[in-house]
């Protein structure tokens, strides 16, 4: 019998006929025959099987004429080049086989999380692979068996990229990718790719492209082939396509002048921390998990239209809108990257600029997806991100997000120790009333109202107030002007004396 390992070959190899014959004790006991056979976009990608015929079969000679047929087809240029969407394998690794959450280990849930970005990046999934073992292979990551065995599959299903769900090294890159014949990368060559995809600012740019060429300067020996592949695709894309396979001294002088940049980028970003501090403007930073809703948040509290997508990495750069909550006080309100589980060390230190946001932020909102069944281990991840991030003791409220979508019988209990926790929805509203009272009452106690008269010839103190606070109410007598407002405690000193009591 014809395989399909076999008629994958055939398809690939462009063959006209492939036959299989079946022999025992010295005679031929059956005869397969396959051909190619358009499908419905006019390309070879199907076979059509005949047979079994016996060795004195007449019908073998009508497939000769079947053959030929194809073969006149064929020489003509039937094969375009397609453009369509990269076909993937994904292959994960379990070492222990525990943390069980809906009946998935925590392997499992790591593929379905791989499977989404792969997605997001713009691939086909053919198909999921999880190998259950002790440790991982130091030469082949699940080992060279299983390595064999899925080179077999890529071939059955015409995949042309394996998606590895760790960090691999450049070695195990060239091993398997001698074995199985197609493109190999890794998690985190995928989440770099989204990245570049994604980012719009020069700096997100710039970052993108420094945590690539580190990520690749330590893996130029097995990734050498990859390097000088033509056409590009997930993996390839940013900073790839420019010069990669030159030596390591012009990545190192290309990384030095990204640092560089980067630098300048954060002393700029380091003047308006300054200016707001100076100006005692409180600071909320959005963190969470990736597509948990901090963008949606983010335009359901401050009325603004910041892009956001049901999709993992929706939004890299950071956004920064002003938040009025109450009688006029505002505070400015900072949209953060996403996280993830085994985020990138390479991205964690390219990013750092971006997401110390969080670590000189006055209060930090934990955004968590409540129609998650990971909703749990999500927080665990964030927690453990900030707090390398050196953000962790900064308060916190946490915003259970998506609860309109979950009934009663279906809601998780989900804790986040050491926050006040609210229940809301950023695409309907519910709840938010509750969360801006919950950020009113843990905000820095930094400003007073005040109730001014201001005789019209002293001009310079509505000016000063409207520079270090914010009028809330102002009313023209006929000596003076009446007003109620906010400033900062440090700054009274200069009003105290137009103060009065409104009776």
């Amino acid at each position: 019998m014809v395989s399909v390992v076999d008629i994958s070959s055939m398809i690939n190899l462009r063959l006209d006929a492939m036959i299989a014959i079946g022999v025992s004790n010295g005679n031929v006991t059956e005869i397969y025959v396959a051909t190619p056979q358009k499908d419905e976009y006019g390309s070879y990608k199907k076979s059509r099987i005949f047979g079994p015929f016996d060795i004195d079969d007449e019908g073998i000679n009508q497939i000769v004429d079947h053959i030929l047929e194809v073969d006149r087809q064929k020489s003509t240029p039937l094969y375009y080049n397609e453009k369509s969407s990269e076909r993937t394998i994904l292959v994960g690794l379990d070492t222990s086989y525990h943390s069980i959450i809906d009946g998935k280990c925590m392997g499992e849930r790591s593929l379905d999380e791989l499977e989404e970005l792969a997605i997001t990046a713009g691939a086909t999934v053919l198909e999921k692979i999880l190998q259950i073992r002790s440790g991982r292979d130091s030469g082949f990551y699940v080992g060279r068996g299983k390595i064999e065995e899925i080179g077999l599959i890529c071939q059955a299903l015409h995949a042309d990229t394996l998606i590895f769900d760790d960090e691999l090294s450049g070695a195990q890159i060239s091993n398997i990718e001698n074995v199985v014949g197609v493109k190999v990368i890794d998690r985190t060559s995928l989440i770099l790719d989204i990245f570049a995809q994604r980012a719009r600012s020069k700096e997100g740019k710039l970052q993108v492209e420094l945590a690539q060429l580190k990520y690749r300067i330590s893996r130029l020996t097995g990734l050498g082939k990859q390097l000088s592949r033509l056409g590009g695709g997930i993996g390839t894309r940013g900073p790839g396509e420019k010069k990669l396979e030159t030596d390591r001294r012009h990545i190192r002088r290309r990384i030095r002048f990204l640092q560089l940049e980067l630098e300048q980028i954060e002393k700029r970003r380091n003047s308006l921390r300054k200016s707001r501090n100076n100006n005692d403007v409180p600071v909320i930073a959005l963190v969470g998990y990736t597509n948990a809703g901090k963008s949606t948040l983010m335009n359901k509290l401050c009325d603004s239209n910041v892009f956001s997508e049901d999709k993992l990495f929706a939004t890299l750069d950071p956004t920064t809108r002003k938040l009025e909550i109450n009688d006029g006080k505002e505070v400015l309100l900072v949209d953060t990257v996403g996280f993830i589980r085994k985020l990138p060390h390479e991205l964690i230190e390219a990013f750092k600029s971006t997401l110390e946001e969080a670590v000189y932020a006055d209060i930090l909102i934990h955004v968590v997806d409540a129609t998650s069944k990971e909703a749990e281990e999500h927080v665990q991840v964030v927690n453990s991100i900030l707090e390398s991030l050196g953000a962790s003791k900064k308060p916190v409220l946490t915003a259970l997000n998506k609860i309109d979508a979950l009934s009663d019988f279906s809601r998780l209990t989900i804790s986040n120790p050491g926050t006040n926790i609210f229940e809301i929805s950023a695409v309907s509203g519910m709840g938010i009333d509750q969360l801006l009272e919950g950020i009113l009452n843990i905000l820095p106690d930094n400003e007073v109202k005040v109730n001014l008269f201001v005789p019209y010839t002293q001009g310079w103190v509505i000016p000063y107030l409207h520079q270090n606070g914010k009028i809330i109410e102002e009313s023209h007598e006929e000596s003076g002007t009446k007003v109620t407002g906010y400033i900062n405690k440090s700054k009274v000193q200069e009003i105290k004396k137009y103060f009065f009591q409104d009776n």
